[in-house]
């Protein structure tokens, strides 16, 4: 089985063109059985089809899909074109789904949140073919705060949680660096770049402390497993970093026979998909 994370850049190329049918062939020749995408508006129609594309991109690659929305709306079957969120695509049924938002006072003390911009986390049930269920988180921090991140991170855990001992993954782009790719020698680096969010990324004082957090969770960082520091998901000319990732629980790490970077999809997208392979015949379900 492979799972792809992508983020997608809401339908358009880095240099803004439409981007539905590269889209499409980057994903079918990734090979993918479930897909998860970050920055999809729904139910936007892009130039390559007159359906919305989201809807289009699954029927070329055969998928079922389920779409999160970050913001919320009073009629959910009534999204404007420009409702924004993540989607969830499986080469098998999707037989649950819940588009969490990652809003909330009570874990907000500061208020960070409330000027960012609305993120979410989407949550689906898929309905393996030996019969079994496996379940999938799909995310999208903020892009501008290491502290606003750390608060959705503590909201997602709220439902994260609930599967602590079963085989999930959580994915996507989380707008944060690892320490294992930027050691303590090569923050002031990152913080001195002149890029919007050089300093943002290498967190305050302490550092760098999303992915710290996923990892002192239980979570395993699939690409540190199986590749070397330093990669890059994100290749812009100002800087290339990685911040997209596969984060897999404790149960389903041992299934789990490889992680990659797809490099062959530059231009596309502002961002390189990720994918892992996991042994079907390996998971074990609580």
């Amino acid at each position: 089985m492979r799972i792809v994370t992508y983020n997608i850049h809401g339908w358009r190329t880095a240099d803004g063109r439409p981007n539905l049918d590269g889209v499409t062939e980057v994903l079918r020749e990734t090979g993918a059985d479930i897909i998860g995408l970050n920055e999809v508006y729904y139910p936007r129609v892009v130039a390559g089809d007159n359906r919305p594309a989201l809807e289009v991109l699954a029927e070329r690659l055969r998928m079922h899909f389920v779409f999160g929305p970050c913001l919320r709306w009073p009629a959910e079957q009534d999204m404007p074109a420009d409702a924004y969120g993540n989607a969830l695509l499986s080469r098998w049924p999707l037989i649950a789904s819940s588009a969490h938002h990652l809003t909330s006072k009570e874990e907000d003390k500061e208020l960070l949140l409330a000027s960012k911009e609305q993120r979410g986390l989407l949550e689906g049930r898929i309905l393996l073919p030996d019969g079994q269920t496996f379940t999938l988180y799909v995310t999208h921090l903020d892009h501008t705060d290491e502290r606003a991140r750390l608060v959705q991170l503590r909201i997602a855990r709220t439902w994260l949680v609930r599967d602590r001992n079963r085989p999930h993954l959580v994915i996507g782009d989380f707008n944060a660096v690892s320490r294992w790719d930027w050691p303590d020698t090569a923050l002031e680096e990152l913080r001195a770049r002149p890029t919007r969010q050089g300093g943002m990324l290498a967190g305050d004082g302490k550092g760098p402390q999303v992915v710290a957090a996923m990892e002192k969770a239980g979570y395993v960082d699939l690409y540190r497993t199986f590749g070397d520091p330093g990669a890059v998901t994100f290749p812009t000319d100002d800087w290339r970093i990685r911040i997209d990732y596969l984060f897999a629980s404790q149960p389903l790490a041992p299934a789990v026979t490889n992680c990659a970077i797809w490099s062959d999809a530059d231009g596309v997208s502002d961002h390189r998909p990720v994918l892992a392979d996991l042994a079907l015949e390996t998971l074990h379900h609580g």
